[in-house]
């Protein structure tokens, strides 16, 4: 999982593999949930709605070592104004896109 940026052997290293799988379970919930309300505060002009929950997302990231997310997270959670954001928002998406698609085979 090195091209995701997911230190998956220091997430391991802190949980059995039945509460890895739970806690996957959830991150993938939350983050496709997240991820829609991004969407639609940014579609709403919400920028500061955007933010906090691009902190939320970036906390859960940073929970299961995904470092790479957590720091595409972060930049849009500091995006200065909405067209920032916006484009702030594609490549987390996409990534979060491929990391679930093989984290669901996991």
């Amino acid at each position: 999982m090195e091209e995701f940026g997911w230190h998956k052997e220091a997430f391991f290293q802190e949980l059995d593999t039945e509460e890895a799988r739970e806690l996957l379970k959830i991150f993938e919930i939350s983050a496709q949930k997240l991820l829609a309300e991004i969407e639609e505060a940014l579609v709403e002009g919400e920028l500061s709605r955007a933010r906090e929950k691009a902190h939320a997302l970036k906390g859960a990231c940073a929970t299961i070592f995904f470092e790479k997310a957590r720091i595409l997270a972060y930049d849009l959670e500091r995006a200065p104004d909405l067209e920032t954001a916006r484009r702030s928002l594609e490549p987390l998406r996409e990534l979060l896109r491929k990391f679930l698609k093989e984290v669901v085979n996991f």
